[in-house]
Formats: structure tokens, C-alpha cells, sequence
């Protein structure tokens, strides 16, 4: 029987792992999909590592993610901003600034990207710990232990444990069957609760050069006009064969859906409409849409806003608040929704 089991192996699921294991508790992490990170992804080339989820940190307000990131031997790099800013309205129409809006604190990416540090924490659990491929469906709470049963390509798996975390957004908690049954306001209060990044989707340019830069431009925009809203540099710190601008849609999931086949070239037309006539010449352009995962988005998720929500800490009630713990960012005491705060979550965790 293991001590503990944790359901899902983002960042949040493998740094309570982590946690366990180094209090020498009997762990197991099982994972839905078949790689480690959840809504960290990685898409690679051969210059390095770009950012499909989450990309920036602010180390000075978020110090468990810069004392991760510095243990694992990860250097940061400040968030490309030098050069002109273009705002588009929603007629198209681009208006050249002479500077943009830094951020203070500025925002920083780590070098190797987000996917390194997931990978630095899964190299580092105890052998036999992760388990990829086992989509859990059933909890049930026994007069000693727990019984978790996952669904895996080579049949169905229980295992037993003294208590599960749940490391995942809280609204697929809906889609485990725990038994005894949570009471109704507990998972009304769940279902209530936006995925972080849910309902969003990510684009990323990749060019030989960064022909922006050639017209004075920093590769940062905002544009009312769509489909992309917010863009900026994405550029490898040290990779001269290549570069990269990477965009957040501001197209919601339904309109995304509805143009799948053509918004790589729309967001092509939108970049050389910002930056010029090169700029709609990308090598290649990548899409990432959070909503269209299973495993991040639910139903309820693709109707979001676009604005962060607020996050806070929840726990359950006796008897399961003692054996199941709720350890994803979206109930993390402190910087909900954020890399921070899927630390804090983990962090929280009552393990002793």
C-alpha cells in the first residue's frame, strides 16, 4: 500500500511528489497523459525549447518558483522588450509607438523554458514513482485506506493508499467518481471553478531572423482586431538561427473552433500586418489550444472569461478532507493560477 498517490503530474503534482518522497513517504504519481508538465508544454527545436503554456515568472513576487528554478541549475533570461510597440484597433489599423509597456517587475523566462523545470523534478523522483498513461476514474474511501482505480492501455489498475492529492483542475474532479459521494455544495463549489488557461490558446511564429527588429520594432503588440491579442518576442536567448514571436488569442475557444483550418494563416496575415511584409512569412507557426484538451478543459471551461479569476484555497470536509487533499494552482493559498501558485498549492498540503 502506498502513502500517498497523486493524481496528476504538472507542476503542482510533482513538486508535492517531490515533497513526499523526501519525508520518505511510499509515493506514486499517475498521470492522464502520456508526458509529464500538464498545462507546461514545450514545442522543440533544434535551436532550444519554446514555451506552449505558461512562460514568465516574476522571481522577486514569486520566490518558490525562482529557488525551484536556481536548485534545478536554470538560469532566467528577461522578457525580450526593447524597440517599438504597435497597437492595431479593431478596424486594423496600426499605430506605432516609440516604446511599449515594460513590465515592473519585468516579466523573465527561463532558459530551456517552463518544460525544463517539470523535467528537472520528474529526473529527480525515486524510480518507479510516475506513472504516465493512467486516467484515474474512481476514488473510494475504505474503512483504512483509499482504493484508486485508473483506466490504463493495459486494462484497469487499483491501487491502494492512506491518502490520494488530486493535483488537477478542480472542475475534472467532477469526472472522478468518489465514493462516498462529495456533498452537493462541495462539488457545486468544484464545478465553480475556472481552469486556469482553460479556455485559452497560444500561437507561435517561427522565422530565420527577426524581421521585426530590422524596423526598429520590439515584436510586442496589442491588437483589437484578432485573432491574436497580446504578441511578443519569443526568441531564443543565444539562438542566432532562429527566432520566434508567440501571441495569445483573443479569439474565444467557440470562434477558434469554428476557423481551425485557417487561423495559422490568419495569424500570418496579423503578424505582417504588425510587423510587415516578412513577418507574414513564418517558417512555420504552431497552435496550442488549451481548450481543446481533455485533460485541461472541460465543457463549462470553453464559455470562460478572459480575465484571471480569483483563485483561492479550498479544502474538504471529514471524512475525506483527512484522506483526500486538493492540490492543484486554481486552490493554492496564495497565487492561484499562476507556476507560483501550483508550488504553494503542493506546498500547503498537509503530508505530516
Amino acid at each position: 500500500m502506498f502513502d500517498l498517490i497523486v493524481v496528476g503530474a504538472g507542476l503542482a503534482g510533482l513538486s508535492l511528489a517531490r515533497r513526499a518522497a523526501a519525508l520518505g513517504l511510499e509515493t506514486v504519481v499517475l498521470e492522464a497523459r502520456t508526458r509529464v508538465g500538464g498545462r507546461v508544454l514545450g514545442h522543440r527545436t533544434g535551436a532550444g525549447t519554446y514555451d506552449l503554456g505558461p512562460a514568465w515568472v516574476w522571481p522577486t513576487l514569486q520566490p518558490r518558483i525562482a529557488t525551484l528554478a536556481a536548485s534545478a541549475g536554470l538560469t532566467l533570461t528577461v522578457q525580450m522588450e526593447a524597440g517599438g510597440f504597435i497597437y492595431q484597433d479593431a478596424a486594423g489599423r496600426t499605430q506605432p509607438l516609440a516604446s511599449g509597456f515594460p513590465q515592473e517587475p519585468p516579466s523573465m523566462r527561463i532558459v530551456g523554458g517552463i518544460t525544463a523545470l517539470v523535467e528537472a523534478l520528474a529526473a529527480h523522483l525515486p524510480p518507479g514513482t510516475l506513472r504516465l498513461g493512467h486516467v484515474v476514474h474512481r476514488v473510494e474511501l475504505a474503512a483504512s485506506h483509499l482504493i484508486v482505480t485508473a483506466a490504463t492501455d493495459d486494462g484497469p489498475l487499483s491501487l491502494r493508499t492512506a491518502r490520494v492529492a488530486l493535483a488537477v483542475p478542480p472542475r475534472l474532479i467532477g469526472r472522478i467518481e468518489i465514493q462516498p459521494a462529495l456533498p452537493g455544495s462541495i462539488a457545486s463549489a468544484l464545478a465553480g471553478i475556472p481552469g486556469w488557461m482553460a479556455n485559452q490558446a497560444k500561437a507561435l511564429a517561427l522565422y530565420d531572423r527577426p524581421v521585426w527588429r530590422a524596423s526598429g520594432l520590439s515584436g510586442s503588440a496589442f491588437s483589437q482586431a484578432g485573432p491574436l491579442g497580446e504578441i511578443h518576442d519569443a526568441s531564443l536567448t543565444g539562438a542566432a538561427e532562429e527566432s520566434a514571436l508567440f501571441g495569445f488569442f483573443a479569439w474565444p475557444a467557440s470562434l477558434r473552433a469554428a476557423r481551425r483550418t485557417e487561423l495559422a494563416d490568419r495569424v500570418a496575415q496579423q503578424l505582417g500586418s504588425l510587423f510587415g511584409p516578412d513577418a507574414a512569412r513564418p517558417r512555420d507557426i504552431v497552435i496550442q489550444d488549451w481548450a481543446r484538451e481533455p485533460f485541461t478543459a472541460s465543457d463549462a471551461d470553453l464559455a470562460a472569461g478572459t480575465t484571471h479569476p480569483d483563485y483561492r484555497a479550498i479544502s474538504l470536509p471529514a471524512p475525506w478532507g483527512d484522506r483526500i487533499l486538493l492540490a492543484g494552482s486554481e486552490v493554492a493559498p496564495e497565487f492561484g493560477g499562476y507556476l507560483e501558485g501550483a508550488l504553494a498549492a503542493a506546498e500547503a498540503a498537509r503530508l505530516e
